[in-house]
């Protein structure tokens, strides 16, 4: 008895401190998105990701070994977050709403997260090659994967007109970045927008049924 409290208790430790390590490096690529997306990659400091996490700069290198690296883990995060929405659809969904969530994937709380994400890997992203590669595959190449699927299940499903999902996967990215481009610049009308059920409608029915007159 005595030993398998002892095996429990033990077990607890182990999960606090894994529980410990990870908000500790959640906190951290929290603060390098910040000053990655104000300062730029190139400019920003291991220093200043220090200060704007209250943590000393010595610690952040046990938990990554350099800049890079943590420049990847915003990318994995960002990755991983951008599954998340796209894939929690609700069964009953129709394809206007699965459009609306695929094309923004706006919703509380969730984009204040992953602006400076978005800003401190999409500068890079042009900027550096080397980046680029890691870029493509870890946040554009499924994303552009899981869209073509889906547009392929629409026009199985009769829900679209036939058109090519390698194209079709492209424009709706493209859709994306410009929505975001135009929000990070601060364009008054779609920073004023950004959270309006109405217009991530009226943007979903663009992509569904373009820009041609309703039928008599």
């Amino acid at each position: 008895m005595n030993q398998l409290t002892d095996t429990r208790t033990t077990d607890r430790a182990v999960e606090r401190r894994l529980r410990r390590i990870e908000d500790r490096k959640q906190q951290i690529i929290s603060a390098a998105s910040i000053v990655f997306a104000e300062k730029g990659y190139q400019r920003a400091t291991t220093r200043e990701i220090a200060e704007t996490a209250n943590l000393s700069e010595g610690l952040i290198y046990s938990y990554f070994e350099s800049k890079d690296h943590l420049l990847l883990a915003i990318l994995e995060k960002l990755a991983d977050a951008g599954k998340d929405e796209i894939l929690t659809d609700e069964e009953e969904a129709t394809i206007r709403q699965d459009v609306l969530k695929k094309t923004l994937q706006i919703r509380h709380g969730f984009l204040d997260e992953l602006e400076p994400m978005m800003r401190a890997t999409m500068g890079e992203a042009i900027n550096n090659s080397h980046f680029r590669e890691h870029y493509m595959d870890i946040l554009v190449k499924p994303a552009l994967e899981t869209m073509e699927k889906e547009i392929n299940n629409w026009v199985d499903k009769g829900e679209i007109k036939s058109t090519d999902p390698t194209a079709a996967s492209r424009f709706l990215l493209a859709e994306i970045i410009g929505l975001f481009f135009l929000r990070a610049i601060n364009e008054p009308f779609v920073t004023e927008k950004w959270k309006d059920k109405e217009f991530l409608k009226q943007i979903s029915e663009y992509f569904v049924d373009g820009l041609r007159a309703n039928e008599a």
